[in-house]
């Protein structure tokens, strides 16, 4: 398989130790994939960094990862998320800059990978939604993995059921008490005949696939350390074996499994 990632790879800048990592969503999600899925698969990513020092980090850490790296550098700084991790290990994202990523747009080579992708995975949050309709225009080879990122805060339904028929699989993440946010996701999931997958935290995982459900225990863990990038290694764990298997429910186990050993330590990378 062919998985190509298009996103946002940056800095995650704790507070307040000030330490820096590599992240980004679409850089987490890579990074876990190329650990999860079959060594014959090919991981690529396309992104933008500035021209400062967090692209040095950000391409410092790709060099040797395995993932095949289609990084623009423009003038301007790289994206950096702000993260404040509470002390039972729940991280708070604190301020979001973009940076480079929010006039960053897709050339003829970056269109041909995206179009040629067995597999296109990709974030989407209201800082990126102008990229976002355009990666939505190239037409692809194969299924469209979609992490509708900012859900839990702003459940944008109408981006959703904008791009709905070009969206095969859909990740939310969200609270076990947002019924309301829960049941349309479930009814649009049975109105469109789509697989969408909403991880709960601590609850689990429930997928929809037409009009069926099917529910996931969480992992456990001895002690949750840092839960930023939980998500993204979710959603690579349920990727990596529902594109080879098919099976939903070894798949959302497969997710609970990879992102209970990330929340396990700092940073969201293996």
């Amino acid at each position: 398989m062919n998985i190509v990632c298009v996103g946002d790879c940056g800095v995650d800048h704790y507070l307040p130790s000030g330490e820096l990592f590599f992240g980004g969503i679409t850089a987490n999600f890579a990074r876990n994939a190329k650990q999860a899925f079959p060594d014959e698969d090919t991981i690529q990513i396309i992104s933008a960094v500035g021209d400062d020092d967090g692209a040095e980090l950000v391409l410092s850490s790709l060099a040797n990862s395995g993932i095949d790296y289609h990084i623009s550098r423009l003038s301007g700084a790289t994206p950096v998320q702000y993260i404040a991790v509470q002390p039972d290990g729940e991280r708070k994202f604190v301020r979001y800059e973009e940076g480079v990523l929010r006039d960053f747009r897709f050339g003829e080579a970056e269109q041909q990978i995206i179009a040629q992708s067995s597999l296109l995975v990709a974030p989407v949050y209201l800082q990126i939604v102008g990229l976002f309709d355009e990666l939505m225009s190239i037409s692809t080879a194969g299924q469209t993995a979609i992490d509708f990122a900012d859900f839990l805060a702003h459940p944008d339904f109408e981006l959703l059921e904008r791009h709905i028929g070009q969206v095969d699989i859909g990740f939310f993440g969200l609270s076990s008490d947002d019924d309301a946010t829960i049941a349309r996701i479930e009814t649009l999931a049975e109105e469109h005949n789509k697989l969408f997958v909403v991880t709960l935290g601590v609850a689990g995982s429930r997928a929809y696939l037409g009009d069926t459900r099917i529910d996931c225990a969480a992992a456990p863990v001895a002690e949750v350390v840092d839960t930023t990038g939980a998500g993204d290694a979710f959603a690579a764990g349920f990727l990596s074996r529902y594109c080879h298997s098919h099976s939903i429910q070894d798949s959302l186990a497969a997710g609970a499994e990879l992102a209970s050993q990330i929340i396990q330590r700092q940073g969201a990378g293996l």
